[in-house]
C-alpha cells in the first residue's frame, strides 16, 4: 500500500458521502473510519476492545449501522483517554448518513490492508491522511483554510526555524497539525531523532482540533500536548508559577483579519509593544506578539500575516516600531498570490528571534525576501515547489544580496521610512524595464552597442560573442547580417551545442560517482542522509560552467529529490529490488530483469530523470537567447528610413499600376 494508493482509496471513500453531507464534513467521518480500520488492524498502537473491533463492526447484522460505528469510536476513545480524550465527541454517523451510505463506507475500508506489513512505509497512513486533507481543503474552499495550511508553506517555514533534537515546538493556531508533524520529519530528515521534539499546540476549533489530535496519532505521535481553547484570549501553555511557558521554535499561520475583546485577553504583558483597534478585524499582530512572548531568549518563530501588517498605520505602526527597535524581527518574506486555501491575497512570513540578540550575533538589519514569482501557477491554486522552497531558505541562510529578490535593510533605513515594512518598498521583483528605444537606432537602423553589451554575458556562458550574430556599423552600433533575422536566430542552436553538450556531458560524469555512491548505501538506512552533500557537490560541478547559476542547480536537484523520495527511500530500505518492486506494482507488472540488471535499470532511470531535468533548463537558457535576439530585430531591424523608402517604393509601384490602367 503506498501512500498514492492508499490516498487514492480515501478519495473514493470520500465520494460516497457526495451530495449527501457538506463538504466540510467530509474529514470528520473519513477521519472516524480511518482511525477505527487501523486501530483494529495495527496491534498495539491502541488499545482495542469488544465493540471498539473492526470485525464487530463488519458483522452488525440487524443494527443500525450509524449505531454500530458510534458505539465503536466512544469505545474506542474510552479505552484510550489519554490520546483520543474528548477526539470523536463531534461525529455522530447515525446523525450525518443513511443506513445505504454507511454500508459502503464499511465496506470500502473493510478492503483496505492497514497493519504495518501491508505498507510501503511506516508513515504511509499519516502521509496519505495529510494528502487527503489538503484534498478537503482544496474542496471546501474558503472553510479549508481554517484547518489547513498548505504543506509547502508549512515545510518552508519550518526550514527556516531549523528545529533540533530535544528542543520545544509550539503552533498556538494549530490547524489540522501540520507544523509540528513538519518539525519531526525535519528532525529525523537531518539526522536527529524526532521524537525527542517536545510538541506543543492550541486550536479554538472543536473539529480542528480533532483532526489534529488523529493526524498527529496517524503519524505516530501520541505525546504531543494539544490543548482546546482561544489562544489570543487564554494561551493554556502555563508554568506552575502561572507564567507562560516559552519554546525553542514557534511555527503560526494565525486566521487573517480577525477581531478581539481587549478585557476577556489574558496575560496582556504580551502585547508589549500595544494594542491594535478592538474592532476593524486588525488582530494579526496581536498574534505576531503573542509569538514573540512565547519564544525562549535564543529561539526563533515564524508566523504567517496578511501584508497590511507590514503598512497600516496608526497602533500597527507604533507596534513595527517597537518591534525592529528591539530588533526582534529578522526576515520578511513575501508569498505569491493565491497559495494559501480559501483565499487570492497573497501572505508573507515574518522571521521573528528572542529577546536575545546574541543569539544572531547582534544583527541589527532585517533581510527582506520578494518572492512573490517563486511560485508555479495551478488550475485553481498556486504552489510553493521543492525549487522554490530552495531559494528561499538558501537566500534566508546565505543572507544573501540577490537583485530582485533579497536584500538585507538597515534598522536606519526602515525608519526612515517610517517603519514601513513594505516588501516592495525595499526588493522590487517586477521584470526588468525594456530598455528605452534608442532613437537614433529608430530612425537610421542598426542595434546599439551598449544594449548589446548589457547582455552578452548571457551569450557569453554557451561560448557565443554576440558579434557572431551581427555586423559592426560604426563605433556605436550593430547592424543585422543580411538575408532572414531568423536564419541568424536559428544558427544560435548550432552556436551553442557544444557548450550545451559539454554541460550535459559534466552532468553524466557527476551521476557516474553520485550513482556509484548511492549504490554503495543501499539497503543500509543511511542514504537518506546523503542529500544536502549531492546536492552540493551537483552545484559545484556544474555552477563553473555558468550556464545555470546556484539557484537553478539547487532548485533542480530539490525538486529531483523530491520527485523521487519515495524511489529513494525504498532504495534506502529494500535495495534496488525494493525500487523494481514498487515501479512493477505501480505498473501493474511483473519486472522480467534479471537480478544483475536491477542496478543498472534503476540508476539509469534515476539518473535520466535528473539529466532530463537539466537538459529542460538549459533548453529554456538557450531559447532565452533566442528571444533576446529576436527583441532586437523587433526593435532595430526595421528604421524609420526603411519604411520610408518602402513606402515610396510602394507609392511608385501604385502610380505605375494606375498609369498602366489609364489613369493620369
Amino acid at each position: 500500500m503506498t501512500v498514492t494508493r492508499l490516498t487514492r482509496e480515501l478519495v473514493e471513500a470520500a465520494d460516497i458521502l457526495r451530495r449527501r453531507v457538506d463538504v466540510s464534513e467530509y474529514r470528520d467521518i473519513i477521519s472516524g473510519m480511518l482511525v477505527l480500520k487501523r486501530a483494529s488492524d495495527q496491534p498495539g498502537i491502541l488499545r482495542v476492545t469488544g465493540r471498539a473491533r473492526w470485525q464487530h463492526i463488519v458483522d452488525y447484522g440487524g443494527k443500525a449501522p450509524g449505531h454500530v460505528l458510534n458505539e465503536a469510536l466512544w469505545e474506542l476513545e474510552r479505552s484510550n483517554p489519554d490520546v483520543l480524550g474528548g477526539v470523536m465527541e463531534t461525529l455522530d454517523f447515525d446523525r450525518r448518513l443513511g443506513r445505504a451510505e454507511l454500508k459502503a463506507l464499511i465496506d470500502r475500508f473493510d478492503r483496505i490492508p492497514l497493519g504495518d506489513n501491508d505498507l510501503e512505509f511506516s508513515d504511509v497512513i499519516g502521509r496519505a491522511y495529510d494528502e487527503v486533507l489538503g484534498w478537503f481543503a482544496d474542496t471546501a474552499g474558503k472553510k479549508g483554510g481554517e484547518f489547513f495550511t498548505p504543506r509547502s508553506v508549512v515545510r518552508l517555514m519550518v526550514d527556516l526555524v531549523r528545529p533540533e533534537e530535544g528542543q520545544s515546538v509550539y503552533d498556538p493556531f494549530l490547524g489540522s497539525g501540520g507544523m509540528l508533524i513538519q518539525a519531526k520529519e525535519y528532525v529525523d530528515e537531518h539526522g536527529g531523532d524526532g521524537a525527542d521534539l517536545g510538541l506543543f499546540g492550541q486550536e479554538l476549533n472543536v473539529a480542528t482540533w480533532s483532526t489534529a489530535r488523529l493526524n498527529l496519532l496517524l503519524h505516530g505521535v501520541t505525546e504531543a500536548s494539544v490543548l482546546r481553547g482561544d489562544t489570543l484570549a487564554d494561551p493554556l501553555h502555563i508554568l506552575s508559577n502561572g507564567q507562560l511557558r516559552r519554546f525553542d521554535r514557534v511555527l503560526a499561520n494565525p486566521p487573517f483579519s480577525m477581531s478581539y475583546i481587549e478585557k476577556e485577553v489574558k496575560h496582556p504583558e504580551r502585547m508589549r509593544y500595544g494594542w491594535t483597534p478592538e474592532q476593524g478585524k486588525k488582530a494579526d499582530l496581536m498574534n505576531v506578539q503573542h509569538v514573540l512572548s512565547v519564544l525562549c531568549p535564543d529561539g526563533v518563530g515564524a508566523v504567517v500575516t496578511p501584508h497590511g501588517v507590514l503598512f497600516r498605520g496608526g497602533a500597527e505602526a507604533e507596534i513595527r516600531r517597537g518591534i525592529v527597535e528591539d530588533g526582534r524581527l529578522e526576515a520578511v518574506i513575501g508569498i505569491g498570490p493565491n497559495v494559501f486555501h480559501g483565499t487570492a491575497i497573497p501572505a508573507c512570513i515574518l522571521v521573528l528571534r528572542g529577546d536575545d540578540r546574541t543569539s544572531t550575533g547582534e544583527r541589527d538589519n532585517v533581510l527582506f525576501i520578494n518572492a512573490e514569482r517563486e511560485v508555479v501557477t495551478g488550475r485553481t491554486q498556486n504552489r510553493l515547489e521543492p525549487q522554490n522552497i530552495e531559494k528561499i531558505v538558501g537566500a534566508f541562510r546565505e543572507w544573501a544580496n540577490i537583485p530582485g529578490f533579497s536584500r538585507e535593510v538597515t534598522r536606519h533605513e526602515i525608519a526612515d521610512n517610517d517603519f514601513n515594512l513594505s516588501i516592495r518598498r525595499y526588493v522590487d521583483a517586477a521584470p526588468p524595464a525594456e530598455p528605452t528605444l534608442d532613437v537614433r537606432a529608430a530612425l537610421f537602423g542598426g542595434v546599439p552597442r551598449w544594449e548589446v553589451e548589457k547582455e552578452s554575458h548571457k551569450f557569453r556562458v554557451f561560448g557565443i560573442d554576440p558579434a557572431d550574430l551581427l555586423r559592426p556599423k560604426d563605433l556605436d552600433y550593430f547592424s543585422f547580417p543580411t538575408g532572414d533575422g531568423e536564419v541568424a536566430a536559428a544558427r544560435i542552436h548550432k552556436l551553442v551545442a557544444p557548450n550545451e553538450q559539454r554541460f550535459i556531458a559534466h552532468c553524466r560524469l557527476w551521476w557516474e560517482g553520485a550513482g556509484a555512491r548511492i549504490a554503495e548505501l543501499a539497503g543500509t538506512k543511511q542514504l537518506l542522509g546523503l542529500r544536502s552533500r549531492l546536492m552540493a557537490s551537483f552545484r559545484e560541478r556544474l555552477l563553473p560552467l555558468g550556464i545555470l547559476d546556484q539557484y537553478q542547480l539547487t532548485g533542480i536537484f530539490a525538486a529531483w529529490w523530491s520527485d523521487r523520495q519515495d524511489d529513494l527511500r525504498s532504495l534506502d530500505h529494500r535495495g534496488f529490488l525494493g525500487v523494481i518492486d514498487r515501479w512493477s506494482a505501480a505498473d501493474d507488472r511483473p519486472s522480467h530483469l534479471q537480478d544483475a540488471q536491477v542496478c543498472e535499470r534503476v540508476l539509469e532511470v534515476l539518473g535520466g530523470d535528473l539529466q532530463s531535468r537539466v537538459e529542460r533548463l538549459v533548453a529554456a537558457e538557450r531559447q532565452g537567447l533566442v528571444d533576446l535576439y529576436r527583441t532586437w530585430g523587433d526593435r532595430y531591424a526595421t528604421s524609420l528610413m526603411d519604411l520610408e523608402k518602402e513606402n515610396e517604393a510602394a507609392g511608385a509601384r501604385l502610380r505605375s499600376r494606375l498609369r498602366e490602367l489609364g489613369y493620369a
